[in-house]
């Protein structure tokens, strides 16, 4: 828990749990162990789990930051974790949607729980009147990180409510396509004057690998998010390239490039055209 962060998407992080269970391939070299509130602990994964802690006493945390600040929910754990009571989650969406001086950023691997917690918060996502309106403060998103999660996870996110739907597709492990998920095609669904388009995504956050054991990051993977979201008018923000990146140097030759930046999240080393960081509308 901070009021600041490293993290280049966010301003500050807020940790009402803690812990987490890995779920996909882009969890395999999960960050949090090697984190102080576990590492000096000595409190690793076990079997792919570390046990989920509720926090109480960082509920309120909040609300005493009054300088504005976007706040990243849950850097050391996930949300919508099965071991999170509803009654916990309800105590935390309170406070943000009091904290509306704040923009939360709230981020899942477990898209199915968000769907079905916001849907009976907010009401479905259609053109029917509801009793609440999501919060424009609190965006919501899922991570990413090749094809199969991607067509899993994100037609989840669009039936969910939410002002800003966003993914982070950190660690990138293979090429994606987007194009269905940028451009509103995935739930078009009868309306009024007949078929409409659904929801589309907002925002678009890409980066490698780093840390131990990193996987590799290929730039054209990095630079096909970028021309998707750009043909769709989509926000992206390329975060950083990873500790692995290669780049085509040849056809079916590939060379790796050696950067100063442990992270590579350092964007003057970067090709000019990966320089990218922009936020969604509100």
């Amino acid at each position: 828990m901070a009021d600041h962060s490293a993290i280049e998407w966010t301003d500050a992080t807020w940790n009402p749990t803690t812990g987490c269970t890995k779920v996909s391939p882009g969890c395999a070299n999960c960050y949090i162990e090697r984190t102080p509130p576990f590492r000096t602990k000595g409190v690793n994964f076990v079997k792919g789990s570390i046990p989920v802690r509720q926090h109480p006493d960082r509920i309120r945390q909040p609300l005493s930051w009054k300088k504005p600040r976007r706040v990243f929910v849950n850097s050391l754990s996930d949300l919508f974790h099965e071991d999170v009571t509803e009654h916990f989650l309800n105590l935390v969406y309170h406070v943000m949607e009091h904290a509306a001086q704040h923009t939360f950023q709230v981020l899942t691997k477990r898209p199915e729980r968000m769907r079905e917690y916001l849907n009976w918060r907010y009401g479905p996502d259609d053109e029917t009147p509801r009793g609440r309106i999501p919060s424009r403060h609190i965006w919501h998103g899922v991570s990413v990180e090749n094809q199969h999660w991607a067509d899993k996870r994100i037609p989840m996110l669009l039936e969910t409510p939410s002002a800003v739907r966003f993914i982070s597709a950190e660690p990138l492990l293979e090429d994606i396509d987007l194009t269905p998920h940028l451009h509103g095609d995935t739930l078009a669904a009868p309306g009024p004057g007949g078929f409409r388009k659904g929801p589309r995504l907002d925002w678009v956050i890409v980066g490698g690998e780093s840390g131990p054991n990193s996987r590799a990051f290929d730039l054209a993977w990095g630079r096909s998010i970028i021309d998707q979201c750009r043909e769709a008018g989509v926000a992206c923000f390329v975060k950083q390239l990873g500790a692995v990146v290669i780049e085509e140097f040849a056809p079916q030759c590939d060379h790796l490039l050696h950067l100063k930046n442990r992270k590579g999240g350092d964007p003057t080393e970067w090709p000019a055209d990966l320089r990218v960081r922009e936020w969604p509308a509100r």
